[in-house]
Protein backbone atom coordinates (compact mmCIF):
# COMPACT_ATOMS: atom_id res chain seq x y z
CA UNK A 1 0.00 0.00 0.00
CA UNK A 2 1.57 3.41 -0.90
CA UNK A 3 1.74 6.15 2.08
CA UNK A 4 -0.62 8.07 0.67
CA UNK A 5 -3.38 5.54 0.25
CA UNK A 6 -2.92 4.76 3.70
CA UNK A 7 -3.46 8.43 5.27
CA UNK A 8 -6.32 8.85 3.28
CA UNK A 9 -8.26 5.42 4.55
CA UNK A 10 -6.88 6.55 8.21
CA UNK A 11 -8.59 9.71 7.62
CA UNK A 12 -11.77 7.67 6.16
CA UNK A 13 -11.71 5.66 9.17
CA UNK A 14 -11.12 8.37 11.38
CA UNK A 15 -13.97 10.39 10.10
CA UNK A 16 -16.59 7.26 10.25
CA UNK A 17 -18.24 6.90 13.27
CA UNK A 18 -15.56 6.50 15.77
CA UNK A 19 -15.62 6.14 19.83
CA UNK A 20 -12.68 8.62 20.83
CA UNK A 21 -11.03 8.77 24.18
CA UNK A 22 -13.52 11.29 25.37
CA UNK A 23 -15.56 8.03 25.27
CA UNK A 24 -17.73 9.91 23.33
CA UNK A 25 -19.52 9.05 19.46
CA UNK A 26 -18.62 11.66 16.67
CA UNK A 27 -19.19 12.31 13.37
CA UNK A 28 -16.67 14.11 11.35
CA UNK A 29 -16.98 14.57 7.70
CA UNK A 30 -13.75 14.83 5.32
CA UNK A 31 -15.12 18.21 4.50
CA UNK A 32 -13.86 20.68 7.14
CA UNK A 33 -16.06 19.06 9.83
CA UNK A 34 -18.82 20.03 9.06
CA UNK A 35 -22.23 18.27 10.47
CA UNK A 36 -25.44 18.12 8.97
CA UNK A 37 -26.75 21.54 7.24
CA UNK A 38 -22.91 22.52 6.76
CA UNK A 39 -22.40 24.12 10.22
CA UNK A 40 -19.10 23.45 11.63
CA UNK A 41 -19.59 21.34 15.03
CA UNK A 42 -17.52 21.39 18.45
CA UNK A 43 -15.17 23.18 19.98
CA UNK A 44 -13.54 26.09 17.79
CA UNK A 45 -15.85 24.68 14.76
CA UNK A 46 -13.40 21.52 14.22
CA UNK A 47 -15.08 18.85 15.72
CA UNK A 48 -15.45 17.19 18.82
CA UNK A 49 -13.47 18.69 21.88
CA UNK A 50 -10.28 17.57 23.93
CA UNK A 51 -10.28 13.85 24.56
CA UNK A 52 -10.98 13.47 28.58
CA UNK A 53 -7.57 12.12 29.56
CA UNK A 54 -5.27 13.67 32.57
CA UNK A 55 -3.77 16.90 31.69
CA UNK A 56 -0.25 15.41 31.40
CA UNK A 57 -0.98 13.81 28.79
CA UNK A 58 -2.51 16.74 26.96
CA UNK A 59 0.43 18.60 27.42
CA UNK A 60 2.42 16.14 25.89
CA UNK A 61 0.94 17.03 22.82
CA UNK A 62 1.84 19.43 20.34
CA UNK A 63 0.50 20.61 16.81
CA UNK A 64 1.96 22.14 13.91
CA UNK A 65 0.16 24.86 12.24
CA UNK A 66 0.80 23.15 8.88
CA UNK A 67 -2.15 21.17 9.42
CA UNK A 68 -4.23 23.85 9.04
CA UNK A 69 -2.60 25.24 6.09
CA UNK A 70 -5.79 24.97 3.74
CA UNK A 71 -8.14 26.73 6.27
CA UNK A 72 -5.25 29.61 6.60
CA UNK A 73 -6.35 32.93 4.70
CA UNK A 74 -3.95 34.22 2.24
CA UNK A 75 -3.58 37.98 2.56
CA UNK A 76 -2.98 38.14 -1.41
CA UNK A 77 -5.29 35.64 -2.77
CA UNK A 78 -8.17 37.81 -3.97
CA UNK A 79 -10.45 34.60 -4.29
CA UNK A 80 -9.78 33.00 -1.23
CA UNK A 81 -11.42 29.22 -0.82
CA UNK A 82 -14.35 29.05 1.07
CA UNK A 83 -12.97 27.22 3.66
CA UNK A 84 -9.63 30.04 4.50
CA UNK A 85 -11.45 31.41 7.52
CA UNK A 86 -8.53 31.29 10.11
CA UNK A 87 -5.42 33.50 10.53
CA UNK A 88 -2.26 32.87 12.62
CA UNK A 89 -4.19 34.86 15.31
CA UNK A 90 -7.23 32.22 15.87
CA UNK A 91 -5.01 29.44 16.09
CA UNK A 92 -4.48 29.09 19.70
CA UNK A 93 -8.31 29.29 20.92
CA UNK A 94 -8.93 26.48 18.01
CA UNK A 95 -6.26 24.44 19.30
CA UNK A 96 -7.50 24.76 22.79
CA UNK A 97 -11.61 24.33 22.51
CA UNK A 98 -10.99 21.77 19.68
CA UNK A 99 -8.09 19.56 21.52
CA UNK A 100 -7.48 20.72 24.48
CA UNK A 101 -3.85 21.27 23.40
CA UNK A 102 -1.58 23.85 24.56
CA UNK A 103 1.83 23.76 22.42
CA UNK A 104 1.75 25.43 18.82
CA UNK A 105 3.97 24.69 16.33
CA UNK A 106 4.63 27.37 13.54
CA UNK A 107 5.63 27.51 10.52
CA UNK A 108 7.62 30.73 9.90
CA UNK A 109 5.48 31.43 6.61
CA UNK A 110 2.70 31.45 8.77
CA UNK A 111 3.68 34.19 10.47
CA UNK A 112 6.39 35.71 8.21
CA UNK A 113 5.20 39.18 9.04
CA UNK A 114 7.24 38.86 12.53
CA UNK A 115 10.21 40.20 10.21
CA UNK A 116 9.01 43.27 9.65
CA UNK A 117 6.00 44.34 11.93
CA UNK A 118 6.13 44.76 15.85
CA UNK A 119 2.64 45.10 16.13
CA UNK A 120 2.18 41.61 14.49
CA UNK A 121 4.27 40.05 17.58
CA UNK A 122 2.76 41.94 20.12
CA UNK A 123 -0.85 40.91 18.59
CA UNK A 124 0.16 37.24 18.30
CA UNK A 125 1.91 36.51 21.59
CA UNK A 126 -1.67 38.43 23.14
CA UNK A 127 -3.50 35.65 21.68
CA UNK A 128 -0.78 33.16 22.57
CA UNK A 129 -1.05 34.28 26.18
CA UNK A 130 -5.08 35.13 26.47
CA UNK A 131 -5.64 31.06 25.52
CA UNK A 132 -2.05 29.77 27.85
CA UNK A 133 -0.89 28.70 24.42
CA UNK A 134 3.21 27.83 24.08
CA UNK A 135 4.74 28.84 21.38
CA UNK A 136 6.98 25.45 20.92
CA UNK A 137 8.81 25.52 17.71
CA UNK A 138 8.96 27.83 14.69
CA UNK A 139 10.06 25.72 11.69
CA UNK A 140 12.29 27.30 8.97
CA UNK A 141 11.96 27.06 5.44
CA UNK A 142 14.08 29.49 3.42
CA UNK A 143 14.75 27.29 0.71
CA UNK A 144 17.49 25.58 -0.98
CA UNK A 145 19.51 29.08 -1.19
CA UNK A 146 19.67 29.90 2.02
CA UNK A 147 20.23 26.48 3.93
CA UNK A 148 23.19 24.81 5.28
CA UNK A 149 24.04 22.70 2.73
CA UNK A 150 24.27 25.20 0.03
CA UNK A 151 27.64 24.48 -1.69
CA UNK A 152 28.06 28.72 -1.99
CA UNK A 153 29.54 30.10 1.10
CA UNK A 154 26.95 33.10 0.47
CA UNK A 155 23.99 31.17 0.82
CA UNK A 156 25.16 29.88 3.83
CA UNK A 157 26.14 33.18 5.63
CA UNK A 158 22.87 34.42 4.50
CA UNK A 159 20.66 31.53 6.34
CA UNK A 160 22.73 32.15 9.25
CA UNK A 161 22.02 35.50 9.90
CA UNK A 162 18.41 34.62 8.49
CA UNK A 163 18.04 32.08 11.59
CA UNK A 164 19.26 34.57 14.11
CA UNK A 165 16.92 36.86 13.06
CA UNK A 166 14.32 33.93 14.17
CA UNK A 167 16.14 33.03 16.83
CA UNK A 168 15.46 37.06 18.45
CA UNK A 169 11.85 36.50 17.20
CA UNK A 170 11.67 33.38 18.89
CA UNK A 171 12.70 34.91 21.81
CA UNK A 172 10.41 37.79 21.68
CA UNK A 173 7.37 34.98 21.19
CA UNK A 174 8.87 32.66 24.31
CA UNK A 175 9.67 30.26 21.89
CA UNK A 176 12.14 27.52 22.97
CA UNK A 177 13.24 26.04 19.50
CA UNK A 178 13.96 26.73 16.20
CA UNK A 179 14.16 23.90 13.45
CA UNK A 180 16.16 23.97 9.94
CA UNK A 181 15.91 22.72 6.89
CA UNK A 182 18.68 21.38 6.02
CA UNK A 183 18.03 20.57 2.47
CA UNK A 184 19.21 16.78 2.79
CA UNK A 185 19.52 16.61 -0.97
CA UNK A 186 22.35 18.99 -1.22
CA UNK A 187 23.58 17.62 2.04
CA UNK A 188 26.84 15.35 1.07
CA UNK A 189 30.69 14.74 1.88
CA UNK A 190 31.54 17.93 -0.41
CA UNK A 191 29.42 20.16 1.46
CA UNK A 192 29.60 18.58 5.21
CA UNK A 193 32.10 20.89 6.50
CA UNK A 194 30.19 23.98 5.25
CA UNK A 195 27.06 22.75 6.36
CA UNK A 196 28.63 21.61 10.17
CA UNK A 197 30.42 25.05 10.34
CA UNK A 198 26.92 26.90 9.32
CA UNK A 199 25.08 24.84 11.19
CA UNK A 200 27.38 25.44 14.97
CA UNK A 201 26.90 29.35 14.43
CA UNK A 202 23.24 29.18 14.20
CA UNK A 203 23.39 26.82 17.33
CA UNK A 204 26.09 28.92 19.01
CA UNK A 205 23.57 32.14 18.96
CA UNK A 206 20.79 30.11 19.61
CA UNK A 207 22.58 29.15 23.05
CA UNK A 208 23.16 32.54 24.24
CA UNK A 209 18.89 33.05 23.62
CA UNK A 210 18.34 29.92 25.48
CA UNK A 211 16.85 28.93 21.66
CA UNK A 212 17.77 25.48 20.62
CA UNK A 213 18.51 24.77 16.86
CA UNK A 214 17.44 21.84 15.38
CA UNK A 215 17.42 19.43 12.44
CA UNK A 216 15.01 16.91 11.63
CA UNK A 217 15.25 13.35 10.31
CA UNK A 218 15.43 12.43 6.43
CA UNK A 219 15.30 9.24 5.05
CA UNK A 220 14.69 7.15 1.48
CA UNK A 221 16.71 8.56 -1.32
CA UNK A 222 18.51 7.74 -4.90
CA UNK A 223 21.00 5.43 -4.91
CA UNK A 224 23.30 8.14 -6.91
CA UNK A 225 22.75 10.67 -3.04
CA UNK A 226 23.35 7.46 -1.16
CA UNK A 227 26.76 7.19 -2.68
CA UNK A 228 27.55 11.07 -2.23
CA UNK A 229 27.26 10.63 1.69
CA UNK A 230 29.27 6.58 1.75
CA UNK A 231 26.32 4.39 1.61
CA UNK A 232 25.14 5.68 5.41
CA UNK A 233 21.40 6.38 5.73
CA UNK A 234 20.54 9.93 5.46
CA UNK A 235 18.94 9.94 8.78
CA UNK A 236 22.77 8.92 10.03
CA UNK A 237 24.53 11.45 7.84
CA UNK A 238 23.05 14.37 9.35
CA UNK A 239 23.09 12.80 12.68
CA UNK A 240 27.08 13.54 12.49
CA UNK A 241 26.12 16.66 11.33
CA UNK A 242 24.26 18.11 14.16
CA UNK A 243 26.76 16.19 16.48
CA UNK A 244 29.57 17.99 14.89
CA UNK A 245 27.28 21.28 15.22
CA UNK A 246 26.09 21.06 18.66
CA UNK A 247 23.14 21.49 17.54
CA UNK A 248 19.76 19.25 18.18
CA UNK A 249 17.98 17.05 16.22
CA UNK A 250 13.80 16.93 15.95
CA UNK A 251 13.09 12.93 14.95
CA UNK A 252 10.41 12.90 12.58
CA UNK A 253 9.21 9.57 12.43
CA UNK A 254 7.50 10.34 8.90
CA UNK A 255 10.19 11.41 6.84
CA UNK A 256 12.50 8.77 8.04
CA UNK A 257 12.11 5.91 5.62
CA UNK A 258 11.65 3.22 8.00
CA UNK A 259 10.13 0.18 6.11
CA UNK A 260 10.07 -1.69 9.86
CA UNK A 261 9.10 -0.93 13.28
CA UNK A 262 12.74 -2.13 14.38
CA UNK A 263 13.98 0.32 11.54
CA UNK A 264 11.95 2.93 13.08
CA UNK A 265 13.24 2.18 16.95
CA UNK A 266 16.75 2.42 15.57
CA UNK A 267 16.33 5.86 13.95
CA UNK A 268 14.22 7.15 17.23
CA UNK A 269 17.38 5.65 19.77
CA UNK A 270 19.97 6.91 17.58
CA UNK A 271 18.22 10.55 17.78
CA UNK A 272 17.42 10.83 21.15
CA UNK A 273 20.78 11.82 22.64
CA UNK A 274 20.43 15.45 20.72
CA UNK A 275 16.72 15.44 21.03
CA UNK A 276 15.20 18.84 21.23
CA UNK A 277 12.70 17.84 23.13
CA UNK A 278 10.29 17.51 19.86
CA UNK A 279 9.41 14.88 18.05
CA UNK A 280 7.22 15.03 14.83
CA UNK A 281 4.37 12.25 14.44
CA UNK A 282 2.92 11.04 11.46
CA UNK A 283 1.50 7.44 10.54
CA UNK A 284 2.80 5.17 8.06
CA UNK A 285 2.05 1.67 6.58
CA UNK A 286 4.78 0.44 7.92
CA UNK A 287 5.18 0.58 11.63
CA UNK A 288 2.94 1.40 15.09
CA UNK A 289 2.54 4.84 16.06
CA UNK A 290 1.58 3.51 19.70
CA UNK A 291 4.46 1.44 19.60
CA UNK A 292 7.01 3.93 18.42
CA UNK A 293 5.63 6.16 21.53
CA UNK A 294 5.83 3.24 24.32
CA UNK A 295 9.47 2.47 22.74
CA UNK A 296 10.33 6.64 22.97
CA UNK A 297 9.01 6.74 26.31
CA UNK A 298 10.91 3.98 27.01
CA UNK A 299 14.24 5.92 26.56
CA UNK A 300 13.32 8.35 29.20
CA UNK A 301 11.78 11.07 27.09
CA UNK A 302 9.77 13.73 28.42
CA UNK A 303 9.22 15.57 25.76
CA UNK A 304 6.46 16.83 22.91
CA UNK A 305 4.70 14.68 20.58
CA UNK A 306 4.26 17.17 17.42
CA UNK A 307 1.49 15.70 14.86
CA UNK A 308 1.93 16.57 11.20
CA UNK A 309 -0.64 15.95 9.17
CA UNK A 310 -1.89 17.11 5.86
CA UNK A 311 -4.74 18.21 6.88
CA UNK A 312 -6.59 18.58 10.73
CA UNK A 313 -8.76 16.01 9.74
CA UNK A 314 -6.30 13.27 10.07
CA UNK A 315 -4.89 14.66 13.54
CA UNK A 316 -7.80 13.01 15.85
CA UNK A 317 -6.84 9.34 15.28
CA UNK A 318 -3.08 10.35 15.00
CA UNK A 319 -3.91 12.55 18.63
CA UNK A 320 -6.38 9.34 20.31
CA UNK A 321 -3.02 7.12 19.47
CA UNK A 322 -0.58 9.36 21.32
CA UNK A 323 -2.92 9.45 24.54
CA UNK A 324 -3.43 6.30 24.34
CA UNK A 325 0.12 5.19 24.93
CA UNK A 326 1.31 7.40 27.42
CA UNK A 327 1.21 6.56 30.66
Amino acid sequence: MRRRDFLASAAAASAATVVGLSGQTAQTPATGGQGAGGQRRGGGGFGRGPAQVAPEKLARISLMTLNFNSYLKNPKDPNPAPDATLTAFDLPKVYVETYGVRNIEYQHGTIAESEKDPAFIKELKARLDEQKVQMTQINLEFGAQQTISNPDAAGREAAVEHVKQWIDIAVQYGCPRVMINQQQPQLNKDTRAGAVAAMKAMADYGRTKNVKVSAETRGGATPEYLASIGGAKPWEFMIGVIKDAGANSNCDIGNVGAMSQQELHDCIKAWYPTSSGNMHIKSSPYWDIGQAIRFTEGLGYKGLYSIEVSRHEGMRIVYNTILANLA
